[in-house]
């Protein structure tokens, strides 16, 4: 007897794992990923084109296309796959030289992720959140979420005392950011002002995204001159500008820090991947977050630029006193928890036409 039941359309099995992708989280949502369908299933590239100058080891980039490979993976698993993660680096190559980092090879079987319902739900979240305590249990789930990636370790801080240090810390190495130019001018070709603008790139920072008050935005366009920056350091006011993330960090639930054991863009890709899940089940939990990421970033410059070294070692000796438990683990990205409204806005993502290449057999 013939089987009735419909054949598998793989190829849009395979748009449904990149629509998934696309709308991962990644460094100032410069969106650096680029797939690619293969014979075995998916292949993933780092598009170097869009990487970040500051993005020292790639930490970032590949923290944005682990992530999008977890959306891919449970997308699948939400059409009845399982997929099998080969890393692969430098193997596969298209015309446009984009590094291949991974292959995603499907095979049936999959069981439905229960994270699946907030892929389209997580979002970064700048508001204020409630700094009440989080619930134990809350705790637990979100650490269970990074069970299958055993190397990945998650530390807390939840005290008041504790979430003002780290606060003091992040403002170090945020007013970094501001001092020298390519840093400035990095951060500045990734905001976006304009509506227009947004739409058109949909990608980058929407500045109503960053919950500024109002004449904010303004006030931070003009600084996007760098001889009004450098007047702004002068004059010796760089630290008004860090005051919103210090205020932020202490108007927190809780302030997690993800870790992986080495600094190698394998390590940083599956921390990516633990990393998306840790948020997707906070998603799931009614959660807010928000990615801390100037602290990691210099914490893991080689060779810091000799005016930084001071302030760079000082947040050294601070998260060490803070985290003693770290040791010689590697900080990936510190994140802001807690509960908050919903933003006011929500970055834009390319479409997954905009994402793909050519097919290419392996």
């Amino acid at each position: 007897m013939a089987s009735t039941e419909a054949p598998v359309d793989l190829k849009s099995i395979f748009l449904e794992m990149v629509r998934a992708a696309s709308v991962a989280p990644s460094p100032d949502n410069n969106q650096p990923w680029r797939f690619q369908l293969t014979d075995k299933g998916l292949a993933v590239f780092l598009d170097a084109s869009r990487s970040l100058p500051s993005d020292v080891m790639s930490m970032f980039d590949m923290t944005a296309l682990g992530a999008a490979t977890e959306n891919a993976l449970i997308a699948a698993a939400e059409h009845g796959f399982s997929s099998n993660v080969v890393w692969k680096p430098n193997e596969l190559r298209d015309e446009a030289a984009h590094q291949a980092i991974a292959e995603l090879r499907l095979s049936p079987g999959g069981t439905p992720d229960p994270l699946f319902s907030a892929i389209n739900t997580r979002c970064t979240c700048r508001k204020p959140y409630s700094d009440s305590p989080l619930a134990p249990e809350v705790l637990r789930q979100l650490n269970l979420s990074c069970k299958p990636f055993p190397d990945i370790q998650i530390d807390w801080l939840t005290t008041r005392d504790e979430k003002k240090k780290f606060g003091k810390l992040l403002a170090t190495t945020d007013s970094l950011r501001f001092q020298h130019r390519p840093f400035h001018e990095e951060l500045f070709k990734q905001l976006r002002f304009q509506k227009t603008e947004v739409e058109s790139t949909n990608d980058g920072l929407d500045v109503r995204t960053l919950e500024l008050p109002f004449g904010v935005a303004t006030a931070l366009r003009c600084l996007s001159s760098w001889s009004v920056m450098n007047l702004v350091h002068q004059l010796r006011m760089t630290s008004l500008l860090t005051i919103p993330s210090m205020v932020s960090v202490q108007k927190s639930g809780a302030i997690a820090i993800l870790s992986v054991p080495e600094p190698s863009m394998e390590a940083f890709f599956t921390g990516g991947r633990a990393i998306e899940r840790f948020w997707l089940a906070g998603a799931s939990l009614g959660l807010s977050m928000h990615p801390l990421g100037s602290l990691p970033i210099f914490l893991l410059q080689p060779d810091p630029r000799p005016e930084f070294r001071s302030a760079i070692e000082k947040a050294r000796r601070g998260v060490h006193t803070l985290f003693p438990q770290l040791g010689e683990r590697v900080i990936q990205l510190g994140m802001r928890v807690g509960f908050s409204d919903p933003p006011s806005e929500r970055s834009r993502r390319r479409a997954p036409d905009d994402v793909m290449v050519g097919k290419q057999t392996t």
